[in-house]
């Protein structure tokens, strides 16, 4: 019986189709296999997590402020390994950092898996995304004097721009006049807009108020980051004889790419990383 046994087995080894190796590299790095018809290939790795640590550091992580950003990057990757990695859209007012910390050497033949990643998106501050979340949208005389009053401390006072106490004084009088007809408005000296309003019910009764056309408002972009400058115009259409406010502010597009470059120059000298402003992955 055991004789027979042996002889099965050895029949069965020798007609038994099997994957033949080809094409090996002499390190044994890579190794291919032809496989028998009918037969599917299935790659797997589960050595690694039988180890006592992996063989190499891998990680994707997503970083909440600059520092935090920089000090992964010192603590991770090398002067030797690591690039900084930039993607700013200043006109759709979006900003991105990507740290790859095993990247490609600069030899030809050294050459990494670029898998161990660290990216990091500047938060905007609350005034940032207020003002310019209102840009070129239109209020009616009350919804802006309430507007005016709740951000009056971003007001910067400047040559011929209104200051936090005017635009405060001028406020109130949105609300006083909402009930009235708009008349005319007159260009003044000094920058600013007379109106003329009228009650419905009689039209020799006029109310003068006086709207700066140009105001300046200082705030930070990023949380916790610089106050920066921007300028607005304040424009007006009336309509049935009813006032419609709104502001533009004005190429608020370099105001962001300033406070960009401030974060930039920091995250630089901090880490001494190759830095390229550019999409890393880009296909």
């Amino acid at each position: 019986m055991e004789s027979e046994l042996s002889n099965i087995a050895a029949t069965l080894a020798q007609e038994m189709k099997a994957p033949v190796e080809i094409i090996s590299e002499p390190a044994g790095n890579m190794k291919r296999a032809a496989l028998p018809p009918g037969w599917t290939l299935v790659e797997k790795d589960d050595d690694n997590r039988l180890l006592a640590a992996p063989r190499r550091k891998i990680a994707k992580v997503r970083l909440h402020d600059a520092d935090s950003f920089i000090d992964y990057l010192k603590r991770h990757g090398s002067l030797a390994d690591s690039t900084i990695w930039c993607v700013a859209n200043y006109k759709l007012g979006t900003v991105s950092f990507t740290g790859i910390l095993n990247d490609n050497g600069e030899e030809e033949a050294k050459s990494a898996w670029r898998d161990h990643r660290a990216t990091f998106s500047p938060e905007f501050s609350e005034e940032w995304v207020r003002w310019v979340g209102m840009h070129k949208k239109p209020f009616n005389q009350t919804d802006f004097a309430a507007f005016i009053e709740d951000n009056l401390k971003d007001i910067a006072s400047g040559e011929n721009c209104p200051t936090g106490a005017q635009m405060l004084e001028m406020a109130p009088s949105f609300e006083a006049n909402q009930d009235m007809r708009f008349k005319s408005a007159i260009r003044l000296q000094n920058g600013g807009v007379q109106m003329s309003f009228a009650q419905d019910d009689d039209a020799q009764t006029l109310q003068k108020m006086q709207a700066f056309d140009r105001f300046s408002i200082g705030f930070p972009v990023f949380w916790n980051g610089d106050a920066y400058r921007v300028d607005a115009r304040l424009r007006y259409r009336v309509r049935e004889g009813k006032l419609t406010f709104w502001f533009e502010l004005l190429r608020q597009d370099k105001v962001l790419e300033a406070a960009t470059q401030t974060l930039i120059k920091q995250i630089r000298e901090k880490t001494g990383n190759p830095f390229f402003f550019g999409d890393p992955f880009a296909s």
